[in-house]
């Protein structure tokens, strides 16, 4: 306390308990607080905490959805898998425990030196499960501790195109786009500075569900964005990872932890847990068996989690019976409790109540007897046609479908003939005599029909292996050079030019006589525009995707549809300007360019849209829809699918989570009775992961289902091939032949160009010669087809060693060492000059070894040695025999086809 100047008593900044004045002491006293303002929050860390508790709201939200702990998770045990992991120095511990301890698991993650986890484990071990428990405890450790230390976010892997971005470009727009709203730094959203400091543990969910050629290449990037002290935790397949492994190196300064099957006990306790004492009776005869040793069938089948949680949530009920799972007589193996059980996923997935609001991706409330009459379909319709890959411009291809396209085409076409009669009609009665007009609204609107039909051909020509009507890529025309790049790694030189005589030829011919004519300008501006700079636009927009790398089928439908649109503002206001300019042949009349060009566009437009793959899934979606073949949301509900575990999504894509999965909604056209399993709106354990479990008999075999009759058509020996020889001994194999094969892909281009000429002659009112033009069409698609057989055959030779395989491909040959090999695979062949849908034998060499001719490569490190044009990835016997001979665990036999993989 002191006085001031002016004869004030001031205490300023102490501590006062109790201060009593007494009369006047040199005057007032004055007490004058100075508030000690709080320390400042740092923005950033402001924005990881909101960014946790985002987070861990979003994911308790989909635990309890998940039902992964009520009231506790299932125990399944993980040991640590030290085959798989880096050396002991670099990871400086091991993690290992139970699924309901997963705190213990967390403390062991945590003291590793790097803090990076690999999470091992067979379809429906609790990969997923474990990943996202591990992120809640992490998240609930960063609270307790004062919020402090990286916020673990949990991320599907397919959704990063390693080829594309960096890791922490890729986080930082996947954190921006789920979590638009956290606190902004400096006006920006804070995830890239979360990432680039080092805030951010990332969480990555299936490696497997990346194409086996991407696998590689994710894991070396992953390596490579890693840097001193970032943590890392991710999950994949046994089999996927070591695969990975083998062929480069796994996660750098990893530990390694692999799941193993629930054991009796363990699933009594779980399933004990679940049901209510006084229903505890119903369970003992299952009880009893799973004590049993060696294990019964149902204990086999229940060791798998999500056979577990489906026996727990399918007799919940107390009406129903649990015990008809040991009948001998209903269920005689494994795989018949499987299938039982596997009846009652669709109600786990899609059901008619609201899910919690916190949840960031929930699927809609669906009828679960129509989500599974929709499943069924898709299923079947993939096992007809012996594949395993749902794309959704592949759609168009059902019979139905294509029925409805080939009633519809005469009616599109008389459509079209009698609206230009009718605008002609119109065109009378609106102008004068004198003007061009007159002429009639059928030359400029026909005219562009046709142009735009051969500059599609054209398209064809160019792209010419991808004739299955693939999506394209999202291209920029203004970067003209990089698009142009794009456009001639997706063809061959030969092809181009090929290709390029289309349009130029004409063009050229055209211009030559022009400039002898007094009407030289006009028909050159016709011709510019309508068969050099649209073709050469078209080039730059039309670039097929690449659908194996793609991050998903909802961006190549994105694409494509702004593709269509940029198709609509480029080249066919170019055809309509090309019709407009014939207005200079008329000078003393104004006024008919504008409405030609307009003719000339609309003509143009209508072929643009007809042929585009999105106008083809939207026709498809649309009639399916309408006879509840599919849901009218189709993608809405493969996402929901999707995110439920029910469905896998590799590149652009969508496939059931395995064969077994497909099998049994193919197998089963009507849906089953759920029995006492309560039908509700949450998805599934396992980290949403509905899949069915991956079984093997005691002797090692895999369980397989006949396949159908295509795939036994295509397993069948070359041996007893025509125009093949095979010859085996001890000391190696070799199977050669000669292949020449009918021409087919012109069909797709008779098809567009014969219904034109049929609407420009309809449009004249001349049907006869219309009709005519489509027989010569189809005539000349015949001749096309058969002198294919005039070509010399396609010679292949294929011989393998100890060490190593030499091949031959028509006039390429080659030779390489196993040690050069990292994978021997069945797969497509759809890259430079190949044509996609088929299959064939393809080898993935490792980085430095020799290159071979680049008609040979299918993709980074792949080269094809063998194409066995098939349609199905199936694999002769005698030939996949030898491989796993000669070519040991570098062999990955196919999903279907002797020695498969059910996995």
């Amino acid at each position: 306390m002191s006085a001031s100047p002016s004869g004030d008593n001031i205490v300023v900044d102490s501590t006062i308990g109790t201060l009593v004045q007494i009369g006047v002491i040199n005057g007032p006293a004055v007490l004058q607080f100075v508030q000690q303002a709080p320390s400042p929050v740092d923005p950033l860390e402001r924005a990881a905490r909101t960014l946790a508790e985002n987070v861990l709201r979003q994911w308790r939200a989909e635990a309890n959805a998940w039902d992964i702990a009520k009231p506790e998770p299932i125990r399944v045990r993980w040991r640590g898998s030290w085959p798989d992991a880096d050396h002991a120095y670099n990871v400086g511990g091991e993690v290992a425990g139970r699924g309901d301890r997963v705190g213990t698991m967390a403390e062991a993650f945590l003291a590793l030196r790097q803090r990076r986890l690999v999470v091992l484990g067979e379809a429906g071990a609790g990969k997923t499960t474990l990943a996202v428990l591990l992120t809640l405890d992490l998240l609930a450790r960063r609270f307790k501790e004062g919020g402090s230390g990286p916020v673990p976010v949990f991320l599907p892997l397919e959704t990063w195109n390693a080829e594309r971005d960096h890791l922490h470009t890729w986080l930082a727009r996947r954190i921006a786009e789920d979590h638009p709203a956290l606190p902004r730094i400096g006006g920006r959203h804070p995830a890239e500075r979360l990432v680039s400091d080092g805030l951010i543990l990332p969480v990555l969910d299936g490696l497997d569900e990346l194409p086996a050629h991407r696998q590689s290449y994710v894991v070396e990037a992953l390596n490579r964005a890693l840097g001193e002290g970032d943590p890392l935790i991710l999950t994949s397949r046994t089999a996927a990872y070591r695969g990975v492994v083998r062929e480069m190196n796994g996660i750098s300064s990893a530990a390694a932890v692999e799941a193993l099957p629930v054991g009796g006990p363990d699933a009594i306790a779980y399933l004990e847990s679940g049901t209510h004492p006084r229903h505890l009776e119903r369970w003992q005869p299952v009880f009893e068996e799973l004590r049993e040793s060696p294990p019964e069938p149902v204990a086999l089948a229940l060791s798998n989690p999500l056979m577990l949680w489906l026996a727990r949530r399918g007799y919940a009920a107390p009406y129903t019976d649990p015990a008809e799972l040991i009948d001998p007589r209903r269920f005689p193996t494994p795989a018949s409790i499987e299938e039982h059980l596997l009846e009652h996923i669709v109600p786990a997935v899609f059901g008619p109540l609201p899910h919690a609001p916190d949840r960031l991706h929930a699927p809609g409330a669906r009828d679960p007897v129509r989500a599974r009459r929709h499943l069924a379909f898709l299923a079947g319709q993939l096992t007809s046609r012996d594949s395993t890959e749902f794309a959704w411009w592949r759609l168009h291809r059902v019979p139905a479908v294509r029925l409805v396209t080939v009633l519809a085409a005469p009616l599109l076409c008389a459509l079209s003939a009698w609206g230009i009669k009718v605008l002609n009609g119109f065109l009378d009665r609106s102008v004068s005599e004198s003007s061009a007009l007159r002429i009639g609204a059928e030359l400029p609107f026909s005219t562009a029909l046709v142009l735009t039909g051969l500059l599609l051909a054209f398209r064809r020509l160019w792209f010419r292996r991808y004739d299955d009507g693939r999506p394209r890529r999202l291209a920029n025309p203004f970067r003209l050079g990089a698009a142009l790049r794009s456009a001639g790694r997706a063809t061959t030189l030969r092809k181009a030019l090929t290709a390029a005589a289309v349009p130029v030829l004409p063009t050229a011919a055209l211009c030559a006589w022009a400039l002898t004519t007094p009407y030289a300008a006009p028909l050159v501006t016709m011709a510019v525009c309508s068969t050099l700079l649209a073709p050469l636009l078209l080039v730059v927009i039309s670039a097929p995707s690449d659908t194996a790398d793609t991050s998903g089928p909802d961006e190549l439908l994105r694409d494509e549809r702004r593709a269509l649109l940029l198709s609509l503002v480029t080249i066919a206001p170019l055809i309509g300007a090309g019709q407009g300019a014939m207005d200079w042949l008329l000078p003393e009349v104004s006024g008919a360019g504008v409405v030609w060009a307009l003719l000339g566009w609309s003509g143009a437009a209508l072929v643009i849209v007809l042929f585009s793959p999105w106008t083809r899934w939207l026709l498809a979606k649309t009639c399916l829809a309408v006879v509840d073949r599919v849901p009218w949301s189709l993608m809405t509900f493969l996402r929901e699918a999707h995110r439920a575990g029910l469905l896998q999504r590799g590149g652009g894509v969508y496939r059931f989570r395995n064969l077994r999965l497909q099998e049994h909604f193919s197998g089963r056209g009507q849906p089953a009775s759920a029995g006492g399993f309560p039908a509700r709106g949450e998805a599934v354990p396992a980290g949403g992961d509905v899949f069915a479990a991956f079984r093997r008999e005691p002797g090692g075999a895999v369980r397989s289902t006949p396949r159908p009759s295509l795939a036994g058509i295509e397993e069948e020996p070359l041996a007893g091939r025509p125009k093949w020889a095979v010859h085996e001994d001890e000391h190696g194999f070799r199977a050669w032949g000669r292949h020449r094969g009918l021409t087919v892909a012109h069909w797709n281009t008779v098809a567009l160009v014969a219904p034109l000429h049929f609407v420009l002659f309809a449009a004249y009112g001349d049907w006869r010669t219309g009709f005519r033009f489509v027989l010569f069409w189809l005539g000349l698609g015949v001749v096309v087809m058969f002198s294919s057989l005039l070509r010399r055959p396609l010679v292949l030779d294929l011989r393998l060693t100890r060490e190593g395989l030499a091949y031959t491909v028509g006039r390429h040959e080659a030779a390489v060492a196993w040690r050069d090999i990292a994978r021997v695979e069945v797969s497509e062949l759809s890259h430079r000059g190949w044509k996609g849908g088929t299959y064939g034998v393809v080898v993935t060499v490792y980085p430095g070894a020799a290159t071979h001719h680049r008609r040979l490569r299918v993709g980074e490190r792949r080269y094809v040695v063998l194409p066995l044009m098939s349609l199905s990835p199936s694999v002769p016997t005698d030939l996949g025999a030898a491989l796993a001979r000669f070519a040991g665990p570098r062999w990955s036999p196919p999903v279907t086809g002797p020695g498969a993989r059910r996995a």
